[in-house]
């Protein structure tokens, strides 16, 4: 888990995800997704600005508590990022290439489009030391095209 805090960076990103399988199943439906994802993150630390860029690819796993999907869901996901920086703030990763997990709640409008809160963690997943572990919760919105 982290140790220092970004709680003062700034974070905007894109992302986009492809449905790979659905079912019913016990009368609860189940989807699995592929996503890719950028985000960009600022920060002022020690009067310097720096700068993240994040790259991830991950499947997903999404569960909606009732047999179709729509209204409120939970989602689970796993996969590998890429972060341009290995320091950040007080941040001091050992490497470039980690793990990315994460875990959210949302609800899924009629037209398809999606609002959730996201808990996301970045780590190597102790392949090196130290693996200090990079850490931000974010409001997601995706539209459907």
């Amino acid at each position: 888990m982290q140790v220092h805090s970004i709680s003062t960076a700034e974070m905007a990103g894109l992302s986009y995800s492809h449905l790979l399988a659905s079912s019913n199943l016990a009368n609860h439906f189940w989807q699995w997704w592929g996503q890719s994802s950028y985000s960009f993150m600022r920060i002022k630390h020690l009067n310097e600005h720096q700068q993240q860029n994040i790259i991830e690819f991950k499947p997903l796993l999404r569960w909606y508590p009732r047999n179709e999907p729509r209204g409120g869901f939970g989602e689970a996901g796993v996969g590998a990022s890429y972060l341009s920086r290995e320091h950040f703030g007080d941040i001091r990763m050992s490497t470039k290439l980690n793990f990315a997990l994460h875990f959210a709640l949302g609800y899924r409008f009629s037209g398809g489009h999606t609002l959730s809160l996201r808990y996301s963690h970045f780590s190597n997943a102790r392949t090196n030391t130290p693996n200090p572990g990079f850490d931000f919760a974010s409001l997601n919105g995706h539209f459907s095209f």
